[in-house]
């Protein structure tokens, strides 16, 4: 075979002396050569060689090495790289020839972009025969710096993502084995390389830029100093470096994904960017650092950790678009490794930003957190999603819905785990406790979407469902549990509502119009409240009310039905919606009003599942899931009732169970269902109504209660027949003292149900409490309890006889009938003044307090329907049973005041308890001024709103500045409140300084911390409100005690000056001198007097108290120097008429105690008061700030240090207050 080679190899090395002219026959040649080189091995015999040369010698001349054929050049490359690779390592050409020959198969590359065309294998041999054996190293040698550059630049532009692997491996090794053999890397081959990153992404593959990567990364030593040359140049500004409009901030990217270590040089840049001054260097910094530290898998070395906690700072950039960039790839960061070591300190700086004053920064946050969480739960601490549940409450609708949305997502992604097992305990039920508590927010309270869609996994059965709803209701508190009632009160109204609509409407389809159509719209009015824009949703009422698809009012009816399950309401919505399209103008609407009045949230296998599981927890003994089980069935009974028919066997069969909690709650069911279900529970054979009788004797309280209602409910009479029989028998065991606890709960209870068969034997139900239980003493010889539960057995019976009576006086119907209320109140009051109904009696301090605290509950309770028939001392003698010495008594009392005005059944006057007792523990303080602050907000948002059952007189105001005048008057009553014409210590006036400022500077600012989400003109409203209350005050007299007129006055001194104080400018208080209607019951019009009489009186009472200071050395009765200032005030304005005075009556009363110790602290000491030079000015210089409050309560405490009485005299400073 050899010879024959060697022949071929002479016949064509002789042919190609004189070319042939033909391209076609010389590419002939050409390609038999090529052919015949290859099937030759590495080093031959010399006889090869030689047979060799004369085609060596031919296909190197300059015609052929330059012949203007691509073709041609290719064959003469391809001949040339197998004569190379035959030869290697001697080198078969001088070094102008191989010059030429590199040039030559450098250009062939340039075809390689081209990965279909014919000649694309002949140019990958020739690339993988260059690379295999490193023949590209003469290149090197030959100095051929140009070409091996136009090399680098040619395979950077022709790899592509389909390019055989082959093929850049090739490139790859032939680019590495240059750039490690070289001496120096030049900068033109650097800057090639480098310039596949600092280009846009359209002009270079991904496969040149991994090509670009992988060389530096295995040549990251002979690499480094020059690329951290050009990096330091580039972002130094250099323009040597700028020159070559390389972007540098993608070739840091691309170095960092590569060769990390080689940037090391350049941290100190970075960190310069990300401090720079102008928005778009940080911007790109920003958006540089943040990817780099999102790539997967990399960890932040020691070098950029500097770098790390400056990109964190960014954070708190004063440019939002920063800060949001900065959310950007901190979001990808932890979505890529959620449990990365730096995850913690980001979490920690995301929280910080949870109260950026920019919304939409703060929505990122949010989204950031929950979005980690949803991917890996685990990986952020459940007090992280507690903060971030926090902005429910943000002052931005959109960050309140948004976290809604968000926090729902994060409960739904706990629930697929729990069920999977991937997490077991139930950290995460608290956020539909959130959630619920949003119903009171006026932003959410008719947005039920999250609740009954989105808030338990969709391929959840009815039993996954129900265990959950268990398991979290169990943990709902009071708030809670409340809203979650509240949302199904608005359902049930709804669904009345539209029920009565379909009815209606099917009426004016048959031509009953006119009178039909005005209950049809009064519908339409009543529905659209249920709605956040009535007026849109009305207007949508009379739009939908026009369509005439059968289909449509059908799917409404379906899903009004009670018999419709979850799963077909939703099925049925959704056909609904389909049938309008998601481009008609009511589809949002239909969408709200079907989920409002659909039984998506609970239904009917809801309730029989809740059964089921009720028995399930007490096998395994769980008494408060049992407790959850039976609260959840006795809220849907209340505002569901139609969902417990097919139960009602099962429910006479629970009122037999050997469990208290499942037999309570069973009597609380009836109670509140029983008219509903009446007809399925077969109650005309008397079973149920003996069983119910018995429970009412037997029973404890709360049975008695449950199951005096529920014979009420279960009859078609309202039970006046069965508890005729019930009465008469309760009544006659009376005498016997037997089971008196649950007889006098239920002759309770049948007075508020059935008041006819209470007043048959009325006044011996009264006559008995008051001679055998009320009248009777106990006190044993043993010490006396001093804990709150030790009262005794009698002090009980006490409490369930009052609780009787009053019972009897709050009848469900037609209260205002009942007669002889005032001997009840006589009695209440003398338990509010003594402890018990008479001085004489004798018991222990702590039934005293127990008496006291349920006969100021039972005031309250009176108050509801008997306001105008409670004596102003009795109201009194209420708030101040909150200052008893049992913490308990304040705490009940203040907690149900609290709730009671709060459900809108209590006057808001009623909340001066709160401000009674100031000197409270900090947590009692606290939490009394959370409560205030409760009440003050829920009158603000109540005006402009007229509410029908608010209309009539003894409704409760909603306007909270209107309790100032209740305020005051019980702060003048207060047997603390010193004597005026006495009082020489002003220390005494300090409680009753607190207590104003606290109130005052609640309504406002809004909140007890000082937040405030009132307006600037809603604050000067108020503030002027305010002071024309006090002026009206001080044109009125106390019309209860005429004598207390003067502490009235007091008072308003006292609160003008925290006015003045509290008002940002002193004009906010102009113009408040309008006249205030004060409640007539503490107030009355002041007799005017003669102005003469006034002066005279004024100078006469300056000269008494002159006397009196010469007889009482330097001390002075306060009240005494308050009149001497204003006699002093009197005169000098009768002489000087022309200057401006206060408008009204206010010139005598406008006295500012706090500027006449400042006066006194001026004239003895040359300097001015702390509290009067300092507090007014720096308040109204100060913008209003979340520390407002904070601060104000410190001066407070600055202004009234615990030291040594201080006395008001002429010698003596008055800085103690």
């Amino acid at each position: 075979m050899a010879p024959k080679l060697q022949q071929q190899l002479k016949e064509l090395g002789s042919k190609l002396k004189n070319p042939p002219a033909s391209k076609d026959a010389l590419i002939k040649l050409l390609k038999q050569g090529a052919t015949c080189l290859s099937g030759l091995e590495q080093s031959p015999p010399k006889s090869i060689l030689d047979s060799m040369q004369p085609f060596s010698n031919a296909i190197a001349k300059p015609e052929l090495l330059k012949h203007q054929d691509r073709e041609v050049k290719l064959f003469v490359a391809a001949c040339i790289c197998e004569i190379t690779r035959i030869t290697a390592p001697e080198a078969p050409y001088d070094d102008d020839v191989l010059k030429d020959i590199f040039e030559l198969i450098v250009s062939t590359f340039s075809g390689l972009s081209d990965t279909n065309g014919p000649s694309f294998g002949r140019r990958v041999v020739i690339l993988e025969t260059l690379a295999r054996y490193r023949s590209c190293v003469v290149m090197l040698d030959l100095e051929c710096d140009d070409l091996i550059n136009e090399m680098f630049n040619t395979f950077l532009n022709v790899a592509r993502d389909e390019h055989p692997e082959n093929v850049l491996t090739s490139m790859e090794t032939i680019m590495k084995v240059l750039l490690e053999e070289s001496e120096d890397v030049q900068e033109n081959l650097l800057i090639t390389l480098l310039s596949v990153f600092g280009r846009d992404k359209e002009d270079v593959t991904s496969a040149a830029r991994r090509l670009a990567m992988s060389v530096i990364e295995h040549c990251s030593r002979k690499l480094e100093p020059g690329i951290k040359q050009f990096l330091v140049s580039s972002m130094s500004g250099d323009s040597s470096a700028l020159k070559h409009e390389i972007n540098y901030h993608p070739l840091l990217y691309n170095i960092y994904c590569c060769a990390p270590q080689i940037l090391s040089g350049v941290v100190p840049y970075l960190t310069g960017e990300l401090l720079s001054d102008q928005l778009d260097i940080r911007l790109k910094a920003v958006g540089l650092v943040g990817d780099l530290f999102a790539l997967p898998g990399s960890s932040i070395s020691e070098e950029f950790h500097p770098v790390f906690l400056e990109f964190l700072k960014r954070l708190t950039d004063r440019v939002a678009e920063v800060r949001t960039s900065v959310l950007e790839h901190l979001k990808i960061c932890l979505l890529v490794n959620p449990f990365r070591a730096e995850a913690p300190r980001i979490i920690s700086a995301l929280c910080d930003r949870l109260l950026d004053y920019d919304e939409n920064v703060r929505k990122q946050v949010v989204s950031v957190v929950c979005d980690v969480a949803c991917r890996a739960l685990t990986s952020i601490p459940v007090e992280t999603i507690k903060l971030v549940a926090e902005r429910l409450r943000d002052k931005s609708l959109l960050v309140k819905k948004y976290t809604m949305e968000r926090l729902a997502d994060i409960y739904r992604v706990s629930c697929m785990n729990r069920s999977n097992g991937s997490i077991e305990n139930d950290e995460y039920d608290w956020i539909v406790g959130k959630i619920l508590r949003c119903f009171y927010d006026k932003d959410f309270r008719y947005n039920r979407t999250i609740l009954s869609l989105s808030l338990l996994p969709s391929d959840f059965s009815v039993k996954d469902k129900v265990t959950n709803w268990i398991r979290i209701f169990s943990g709902f508190d009071k708030v809670e549990v409340k809203a979650l009632e509240k949302i199904l009160e608005q359902k049930q109204r709804l669904q009345h509502e539209m029920q009565k609509y379909l009815s209606l409407r099917q009426l004016t389809e048959g031509g009953d119009g006119g009178e039909t159509q005005k209950k049809v719209i009064f519908c339409f009015r009543v529905m659209s409240r249920c709605f956040t824009d009535p007026a849109e949703a009305e207007e949508n009422f009379q739009i939908l009310d026009q369509l005439k698809d059968s289909n449509v009012w059908k799917l409404l009816t379906q899903l009004l039905d009670p018999n419709t399950s979850s799963l077909q309401a939703s099925n049925f919505r959704g056909e609904l919606l389909k049938i309008l399209g998601d481009k008609h103008r009511l589809y949002e609407f239909l969408s709200a009003l079907s989920l409002k009045c659909s039984y998506l949230l609970f239904d009917k296998d809801h309730v029989k599942e809740i059964l089921i599981e009720a028995g399930v927890q007490k096998s395994s003994g769980s008494n408060e899931l049992i407790l959850a089980c039976m609260t959840i069935l006795v809220i849907l009974a209340r505002f569901c009732p139609l969902l417990l028919g097919g139960i009602e066997e099962d429910l006479v069969h629970l009122l037999e169970d050997d469990n208290e909690i499942i037999k309570e709650g069973t009597l609380h069911i009836l109670a509140k269902a029983g008219g509903t279900i009446r007809e399925q529970l077969g109650v005309s054979s008397r079973s149920l109504d003996l069983i119910l009788e018995r429970i009412c004797i037997e029973g404890n309280r709360r049975q008695a209660k449950y199951a005096v209602h529920a014979l009420a409910s279960i009859t078609k009479d309202d039970g006046l027949m069965s508890l005729s029989v019930l009465y008469k028998r309760l009544v006659d065991m009376l005498e016997d003292k037997a089971h008196l606890p649950a007889v006098l709960q239920s002759l309770g209870c049948i007075a508020q149900a059935a008041m006819p068969v209470f007043e048959t034997r009325e006044n011996e139900i009264a006559k008995f409490i008051k001679e055998n239980i009320l009248e009777h003493g106990h006190i044993t010889g043993d010490k006396p309890p001093d804990c709150w539960d030790d009262r005794s057995e009698l002090c009980s019976l006490k409490i369930f006889g009052v609780k009787a009576l009053v019972k009897s006086y709050l009848p469900v119907k037609d209260a205002q009938l009942r007669s002889g209320i005032d001997g009840l109140i006589e009695l209440l009051k003398n338990i509010l003044s003594f402890g018990d109904i008479s001085r004489e009696i004798e018991s222990s301090l702590v039934d005293r307090a127990h008496l006291k605290l349920a006969a100021a509950k039972a005031v309250l309770r009176l108050s509801k329907h008997w306001e105008h028939k409670i004596p102003t001392d009795v109201f009194y003698l209420t708030l101040r049973t909150s200052e008893d010495n049992f913490p308990e008594v304040k705490k009940l009392l203040l907690n149900k005041i609290h709730q009671y005005v709060k459900d809108r059944i209590l006057d808001p006057k009623y909340a001066c308890a709160l401000l009674l007792d100031i000197s409270s523990q900090h947590p009692d303080l606290e939490e009394n001024k959370r409560n205030l602050n409760d009440i003050i907000q829920m009158c603000r948002q109540g005006r402009g709103r007229q509410i029908s059952s608010q209309t009539d007189g003894s409704s409760p105001t909603l306007y909270p500045e209107y309790m100032l005048a209740y305020v005051v008057h019980s702060l003048a009553h207060h047997p603390s409140f010193p004597n005026i014409d006495e009082c020489k210590d002003v220390k005494a006036f300090e409680s009753m300084y607190r207590q104003l400022y606290l109130f005052l500077s609640m309504l406002v600012h809004g909140e007890a911390d000082g937040k405030s989400d009132v307006s600037i003109s809603k604050d000067k409203e108020t503030l002027s409100l305010l002071n024309s209350i006090f002026l009206s005050i001080r044109r009125s007299e106390d019309a209860f005690d005429a004598a207390k007129s003067k502490n009235l006055y007091a008072l308003c001194d006292l609160g003008m000056s925290i006015l003045k104080r509290l008002a940002p400018k002193q004009d906010d208080l102009q113009g408040s001198s309008e006249s205030v209607t004060l409640p007539s019951v503490l107030y009355k019009p002041l007799v005017k007097k003669d102005e003469n009489d006034l002066l005279v009186n004024s100078v006469l009472a300056e000269d008494d108290i002159m006397k009196d200071s010469e007889t009482e050395g330097s001390e002075i009765p306060l009240g005494k120097l308050m009149r001497r200032l204003k006699a002093k005030g009197a005169k000098a304005r009768k002489e000087v008429k022309n200057e401006h005075s206060p408008t009204g009556g206010a010139n005598e009363n406008d006295f500012d105690i706090l500027k006449m110790v400042k006066e006194i602290n001026s004239d003895n000491l040359g300097t001015a008061g702390k509290f009067g030079s300092s507090n007014g000015r720096e308040h109204a210089q100060k913008k209003r700030s979340s520390h407002n409050f904070r601060r104000e309560n410190t001066r407070i405490n600055r202004m009234f240090p615990c030291r040594k009485e201080l006395k008001v005299s002429t010698s003596q400073s008055f800085e103690g207050f």
